[in-house]
C-alpha cells in the first residue's frame, strides 16, 4: 500500500510539473495581446507620455508630406498608392534620423506614414487636408517571447486616448464566461 501511495505521488508530481512547463511554454511562445481601453483622462495620458502631443516637427511633416508632388498626384488619381520603402525614404529623408526607419508610406482615404524606432516603437501618422492623427505603439520584450505591444497612445486631432496591451495565452475570463 505504501508503494502505491509513493507511485501516485510521483505520478502526480510529474503531471503537475509537466502541466506547469507546458503552460509556461505556451504562454511564453504563443501568447497573444489583448487590447483594453484605458480609463485615463487626456491630461493623465499627456503627463504619462508627452511625446503623443503634436510637435512643431509633426506639423512640419504634415505640411511637407501634403506638399509632395508625388503625393498630390496619388491623391488626384483617387486610387490606393503604396510607395516602396526606398521611394518613401527618399521622399521623407529629412525625417529619418539615426535609429528610425520608414515602415510604410501609402495613400488610400488619407495619407499614412509609419516610422519604426530602434526601440521597436511605431509612430503612425494619418494625414488629410484638415486632419492630423498620431498613434504611438510601445513594445516590450518579455523573457522567452517576441516583442509585445504593451500600449497604444493616440492623438486624434487633439483628442487623446490610450489602449493597454495585455499579453495572454488564454483569456481566462472568456473561458469562464463560455462555461
Amino acid at each position: 500500500m505504501k508503494k502505491i501511495g509513493i507511485c501516485l505521488m510521483v505520478i502526480l508530481t510529474f503531471v503537475l510539473v509537466g502541466s506547469l512547463a507546458y503552460d509556461f511554454r505556451m504562454s511564453s511562445r504563443y501568447s497573444v495581446v489583448q487590447f483594453q481601453p484605458s480609463d485615463m483622462t487626456a491630461a493623465e495620458i499627456k503627463e504619462e507620455f508627452p511625446e503623443i502631443a503634436f510637435s512643431e516637427k509633426d506639423h512640419a511633416l504634415h505640411a511637407d508630406v501634403m506638399a509632395l508632388p508625388e503625393l498630390q498626384a496619388a491623391l488626384a488619381a483617387e486610387k490606393e498608392t503604396i510607395f516602396t520603402r526606398e521611394e518613401g525614404a527618399a521622399l521623407l529623408e529629412e525625417y529619418l534620423m539615426e535609429g528610425r526607419e520608414l515602415a510604410e508610406f501609402s495613400v488610400s482615404d488619407g495619407v499614412s506614414v509609419v516610422f519604426r524606432d530602434a526601440d521597436h516603437r511605431k509612430t503612425a501618422y494619418t494625414f488629410d487636408e484638415g486632419y492630423l492623427s498620431k498613434e504611438i505603439s510601445v513594445y516590450e520584450k518579455h523573457p522567452g517571447r517576441n516583442w509585445d505591444c504593451v500600449a497604444i497612445y493616440k492623438n486624434l486631432n487633439g483628442n487623446y486616448d490610450k489602449v493597454d496591451g495585455i499579453p495572454q495565452w488564454f483569456s481566462w475570463r472568456e473561458l469562464r464566461s463560455e462555461a
